[in-house]
């Protein structure tokens, strides 16, 4: 009976013209956002390169000098970038809020703010900043050391003081501090990263990272649109009727409704992956280097089915619940309190529901911090099946006690 149902369930999906708008943006949303080649990224770093990129430091010394160093270059151009709701918002001061800063800027480094330009316009007079190359060395490479004195606790005080200057969402705030600061990576820890590139993720493991962290973007909203067409259609064509005298159990109606959306969600989902990695997998064989061949579908497993899973299982819920499309609007604002609420576009990965890595490789961070994501889509698929039980004895309530399968909420029938 339940196999019956899971496949009559798909073959419905497969007729809906929402299934297809998913599909469809989806595959857009992805091919925009991983459109670069990468394989510039998987060379063997040389001793004589001009540069090996950027690594996250954590260490307070290291946090002092490049947020300092920030700060004094956007105050230097009075412009500062903030994200109150997770987009972009520039920011001018006025004069007297802009001496404000500056003297805070001259507490911290003991200098006055003229040196520090001087200071400043020496550093970048090094660099050729015509070329891409050259410009961002040069602000990969600019730091500003804080004054002996001024301890990391300190420091971050005075740095609220700017963020309530500047406003919310700026680089200044605390939680935004801890996320850790880039600096200029060495030839040894280059090679320490190429070779955890090499052999723990043997290349594609780090492509499907990627893959995973922009598809986890998109995937916190269109399985909603699924899930509520699904719980809909019945009220649509009028069939409370045929429903109630099912012989089915409710949770044989409503497991085989939510695995075929779980499933026909993660379809296009494990075909695209698989075709964003091939073209990795043959680089890495040209290279000498053995592709993990099965990087897409673990990480789409581990990474991506859970989060598919709780995002279904609560739209069920809540339009078995109220019967409307009210799970749309919830659910998005869930979506995008998630992305906002993260301190960082690499890891903190705690119980937020877009689990985010927006990096290529740096393979040592994620094999340190696996264990918590492990834990977040542990606590994502646990609930999906809570939410879903619950689901199932909703339905079966409304079916035993005379409820109307569709109208307001414990309105019987006459």
């Amino acid at each position: 009976m339940f196999g019956a149902l899971f496949v009559k369930e798909c073959k419905q999906i497969l007729k809906s013209m929402v299934y297809y708008i998913y599909v469809a943006v989806f595959m857009i949303f992805l091919s925009s956002q991983l459109s670069g080649d990468l394989t510039d990224r998987m060379e063997k770093p040389l001793p004589d390169q001009e540069g090996y990129g950027t690594i996250v430091s954590h260490e307070p010394s290291a946090v002092m000098e490049k947020i300092l160093a920030e700060l004094v270059m956007e105050t230097e151009h009075n412009s500062y970038a903030t994200y109150p709701m997770g987009f972009y918002k520039g920011v001018t001061l006025n004069q007297r809020e802009l001496d404000e800063v500056i003297g805070i800027i001259e507490t911290c480094t003991g200098k006055s703010w003229e040196e520090l330009m001087k200071e400043m316009a020496a550093h970048f007079s090094q660099y050729d900043r015509t070329t891409v190359e050259g410009a961002m060395a040069a602000q990969s490479e600019y730091s500003i050391f804080a004054k002996e004195s001024l301890n990391y606790d300190a420091f971050c005080e005075n740095m609220e003081k700017v963020c309530s200057i500047i406003g919310a969402g700026s680089s200044y705030s605390r939680k935004s501090i801890e996320g850790g600061v880039s600096v200029p990576m060495t030839y040894e820890q280059a090679v320490e990263e190429y070779e955890a590139l090499c052999e723990k993720d043997r290349i594609t493991g780090a492509v499907s990272r990627l893959f995973c962290d922009y598809a986890g973007i998109i995937l916190s909203v269109l399985p909603i649109f699924l899930g509520v067409t699904r719980c809909l259609r019945d009220k649509r064509a009028q069939a409370s009727q045929v429903v109630f005298a099912h012989k089915a159990s409710a949770f044989q109606i409503i497991g085989s409704r939510y695995l075929a959306n779980v499933f026909m969600a993660a379809l296009p989902v494990v075909v695209t992956s698989f075709v964003i990695q091939t073209p990795y997998q043959y680089h890495s064989n040209t290279v000498g280097i053995s592709p993990d061949l099965l990087a897409f579908l673990k990480y789409d497993l581990i990474w991506l089915l859970p989060e598919i899973m709780i995002v279904l299982a609560v739209s069920f819920f809540i339009t078995e619940l109220t019967e409307n499309v009210i799970s749309i609007f919830i659910q998005v604002f869930w979506a995008m309190a998630s992305l906002m609420g993260a301190s960082a576009l690499t890891g903190d990965f705690s119980l937020k529901l877009v689990a985010r890595w927006n990096a290529f490789g740096r393979t040592s961070e994620f094999w340190q911090q696996r264990q918590q994501l492990f834990l977040n889509r542990g606590f994502y698929f646990g609930l999906s099946l809570a939410f879903l039980a619950l689901t199932a004895l909703f339905y079966e309530k409304k079916r035993r006690e005379g409820e109307t399968l569709y109208g307001k909420l414990f309105k019987r029938r006459k």
